[in-house]
């Protein structure tokens, strides 16, 4: 082993050990204070964690709140885009029901149309069948007037005719 060198200031050895050369109150004066420093070290301590635990709970439930709105607002816009589907496939729907309507209805137009060409026509022709009638019934009646003038002549006739075969003056002969 090696040698090893210990240096010592070297201590008179009249003088009593006074125990390190520290009063006693000065050593009370310690213990006070290492004793206060100790339970302020301590409240601090419990103070922190009463703190933070109170600020964890009202985390813990911020966050909670945070994820109950979170499912809510998740089924909200679930439901909402649910509905979206519904109301697209509705209006998919409602598309196709108005091009077919749109359709029908044109071809209904186009009937009308053609009904109302149908019925000008069928009016024209009244009109020209009511105006035939009405030259038909003029010449009936002028074919009347006729045919009682010659009436009257054959009554004027038949009355001469019996006449002269009434009369023996008259030769007939």
């Amino acid at each position: 082993m090696a040698p090893t060198l210990y240096h010592y200031l070297p201590v008179p050895m009249d003088k009593k050990e006074q125990g390190l050369g520290i009063r006693p109150r000065y050593l009370v004066a310690a213990a006070v204070a290492i004793v206060i420093q100790v339970i302020l070290v301590t409240l601090l301590v419990l103070y922190a964690v009463k703190a933070s635990s109170e600020a964890c709970r009202d985390g813990l439930r911020a966050q909670e709140e945070c994820r109950n709105a979170t499912r809510q607002l998740q089924r909200q816009l679930t439901r909402s885009q649910d509905s979206l589907v519904q109301a697209e496939a509705q209006a998919g729907t409602c598309n196709r029901t108005v091009v077919t309507i749109q359709d029908s209805l044109e071809k209904k137009v186009s009937q009308i149309q053609e009904q109302q060409t149908r019925i000008q026509e069928q009016q024209t022709q009244i009109q020209e069948h009511k105006t035939q009638i009405q030259e038909q019934q003029a010449h009936i009646q002028e074919q009347q007037a006729h045919i009682q003038e010659l009436e009257s002549q054959v009554k004027k006739l038949n009355q001469e005719l019996k006449k002269l075969r009434n009369d023996p003056e008259t030769d007939i002969g």
